[in-house]
């Protein structure tokens, strides 16, 4: 479960892919109609209409979700084959190779640059010949529009370039700003409910034929503000650090965030409820058997433990509230424990469970 948050940069390329999806075909329909009607072009006009239909079919699948790489490598093909075919029917004095310069960016866009850069090296090859063929022979002229479309052709791909690394850049430092805790460098409380809404999304399994389910464990470090009472915030800040780094090497990074002060947040994938609740108290034996000496201060750890069940459709708040309260009676019974209750009304309560350690 990766919640790295890519979704402005997702978002951004589904909304190219939607509306360009459109504009292809509207241009494809009104150029169908102008080399039907006033150029006497049936053939330029058949091809453009059935562009024209197949980029409206994009366009209403884009509306409804987001684009599949078939879909994407569709658009892009139609669009490269209905500018290429318009410039190789055209007079070149029509000025239908000026379409040409806006492929490159596109490319770059709609993939990736590395992508963008093969595809606008491989297109270049066939636009390069028609032009050379339609010049006039006059003066090196071939030569001379080859070269100086060759010049903007590929100069439109490096500035779209250098934008999209640029972009990359500032929307991934955005994104750690955002969704990264700055002192553990675990994931933080937003990128959890991204985390949460995106998997509300799914589609859930029948858990009566399904007994693996997502369970999430809500750890605190028990008397914390002792540490930072008696050896300074610090000291507090450096066990922080290294507990994390203990719950990053018994778990993947992805799954671990940091929620408040001293609580932790651990995501199961794929778990009963018995695995679910041996995980957990491997990670409190773990914890207390592990050594936290900061500048010579030997600290000793526990932690106390509530385990909660994901369940599709509910509240982000109301799921915290569930989950805190587990945690507080793992506190309740004494700390250094693992604790874990249905709600009331639920018959999902393992009976084999142990719940609570002694």
């Amino acid at each position: 479960m990766n919640t790295q948050p890519t979704i402005q940069l997702s978002d951004a390329k589904h909304a190219l892919h939607k509306w360009l999806s459109l504009a292809v075909a509207l241009l494809a329909f009104f150029f169908s109609i102008l080399n039907m009607v006033f150029l006497n072009q049936p053939n330029i006009a058949v091809i453009e209409g059935l562009f024209c239909i197949l980029n409206i079919y994009l366009f209403s699948t884009a509306r409804r979700s987001k684009p599949l790489p078939w879909q994407t490598n569709i658009l892009l093909f139609s669009f490269t084959f209905t500018t290429i075919f318009a410039f190789y029917t055209a007079d070149l004095r029509a000025g239908s190779i000026y379409w040409l310069l806006l492929l490159p960016p596109i490319f770059c866009i709609l993939t990736n640059p590395k992508k963008g850069f093969i595809c606008t090296v491989l297109v270049s090859f066939p636009i390069l010949f028609i032009l050379l063929m339609k010049s006039d022979t006059d003066s090196y002229i071939p030569y001379r529009s080859s070269l100086n479309f060759t010049v903007a052709y590929y100069l439109s791909y490096i500035i779209c370039y250098f934008y999209e690394s640029q972009y990359l850049k500032h929307n991934l430092l955005l994104n750690k700003m955002a969704f990264e805790d700055s002192l553990t460098r675990l994931q933080n409380r937003h990128a959890l409910k991204l985390f949460f809404e995106s998997h509300n999304q799914t589609d859930s399994k029948d858990t009566a034929q399904n007994k693996v389910e997502t369970w999430l464990l809500i750890i605190d470090i028990d008397h914390f503000k002792k540490i930072n009472d008696q050896f300074g915030h610090d000291v507090g800040d450096a066990v922080l650090m290294k507990a994390a780094e203990v719950l990053k090497s018994h778990v993947n990074d992805q799954h671990v965030y940091r929620i408040g002060g001293e609580e932790f947040l651990v995501i199961l994938d794929d778990k009963t409820s018995t695995q679910a609740y041996q995980f957990a108290e491997s990670i409190r034996e773990c914890i207390e058997q592990s050594s936290f000496a900061v500048n010579k201060h030997p600290i000793k750890l526990t932690v106390s433990i509530g385990i909660d069940r994901f369940k599709k459709g509910q509240d982000f708040n109301d799921f915290l509230c569930h989950a805190d309260k587990n945690l507080y009676s793992a506190k309740n019974l004494g700390r250094n424990t693992v604790h874990y209750t249905a709600p009331k009304g639920k018959a999902e309560q393992p009976k084999t469970l142990e719940y609570e350690r002694s």
